[in-house]
């Protein structure tokens, strides 16, 4: 999935790879005019300023925006959506724990066994979301590529202040 981000904030996005948008450019069908979907920012979840902000560090100049692979945004989301399913897991844990019954004597065992896993389980979850943090951190600490700034104020875009 490829995004691209106006001037005027709207964030779209292509179903196609890369290359074969690459492909049709240099066959004389340039980024502006690929079959773009307009998304609506408040159900995708995604805002302007965040593909903004990867856009200027790996992007594409799509001639009236930004183009940037979807690749990039999924690392920069990813904190966010771990932590949600992290979130859920413990609300689920915690329903569980005060519905579940006090475990039979013969029972105990396995009970304790269950937990360890389920808090090796936390642990990793833990250390996966550590890890897609310093994903995301990389990818929004590169630098702003010139060339894409200007192609950004060309277009009619401002730069962000930070």
């Amino acid at each position: 999935m490829l995004y691209l981000i106006t001037p005027d904030g709207f964030v779209s996005t292509l179903q196609a790879s890369l290359g074969d948008v690459l492909v049709d450019a240099r066959r004389g069908r340039p980024l502006a005019r690929q079959a773009w979907v307009a998304q609506d920012p408040g159900l995708a979840g995604i805002p302007a300023e965040t593909v903004l902000a990867v856009a200027l560090r790996h992007g594409l100049d799509g001639g009236i925006g930004l183009v940037v692979h979807g690749g990039f945004i999924d690392h920069v989301l990813e904190p966010e959506r771990l932590r949600a399913v992290e979130r859920n897991q413990n609300r689920i844990a915690a329903q569980l724990a005060a519905i579940a019954p006090e475990p039979r004597f013969e029972d105990r065992d396995w009970h304790r066994q269950q937990r360890a896993i389920a808090e090796e389980a936390r642990q990793a979850a833990g250390g996966s979301i550590r890890q897609a943090e310093k994903t995301a951190e990389e990818v929004l600490s590169a630098p702003v590529k010139d060339h894409l700034a200007r192609a950004w104020e060309r277009a009619g875009g401002l730069l962000p202040t930070s």
